[in-house]
C-alpha cells in the first residue's frame, strides 16, 4: 500500500468542528463553516483532510496543509474575514504527526449529509471553479 502523499508536507493547521447529531441548528451552522473552509482551501491551493476527533462529542478535526506561506496567510485572512468562520488564534492548532498520518479525505470521514452540503456550499462560493474535492 502506498502511504498518503501528504504525510511529508510541512505546514499544517487543525481546526475542530462539532457536528452534534442532537442539535440540528448547531449541526447546520458547523456544516456551513466546513463548506466555507472547503471553499477557502480550494481558493488557496490548500489541502483539506479530516479525522474523527471524539466520537462521543461528535468532534471532527479538520487538517489543512499549505503549499506556500502566502497561501496560508490568504487562507487565514479568508477564515477571519467571515463571521461564520472567524476564530481566535488559540483555536488554530498544529497537528501531531500521528494526526497527519491518520488524516483522510473529507468524504471518508465526515457524515455523508455534511459532506454533500459542505461541497455544495463550497461549489456555490467558488462558482464551481474548483478542482477535485477530497
Amino acid at each position: 500500500m502506498i502511504p498518503p502523499f501528504w504525510r511529508n508536507e510541512n505546514d499544517w493547521i487543525v481546526l475542530i468542528e462539532f457536528l452534534p447529531q442532537h442539535d440540528a441548528e448547531d449541526r447546520a451552522q458547523a456544516t456551513e463553516r466546513i463548506g466555507y473552509m472547503l471553499a477557502y482551501a480550494q481558493m488557496t491551493d490548500t489541502r483539506m483532510l479530516a479525522l474523527l476527533g471524539d466520537p462521543e462529542a461528535d468532534a471532527y478535526e479538520l487538517l489543512f496543509s499549505f503549499s506556500s506561506s502566502e497561501n496560508k496567510a490568504e487562507f487565514l485572512d479568508l477564515l477571519r474575514s467571515n463571521e461564520a468562520t472567524n476564530c481566535e488564534d488559540e483555536m488554530i492548532l498544529g497537528p501531531i504527526q500521528k494526526e497527519i498520518d491518520e488524516a483522510q479525505p473529507l468524504f471518508k470521514v465526515l457524515p455523508r449529509d455534511v459532506f454533500h452540503q459542505a461541497t455544495l456550499i463550497a461549489a456555490t462560493l467558488t462558482g464551481g471553479q474548483t478542482g477535485m474535492v477530497q
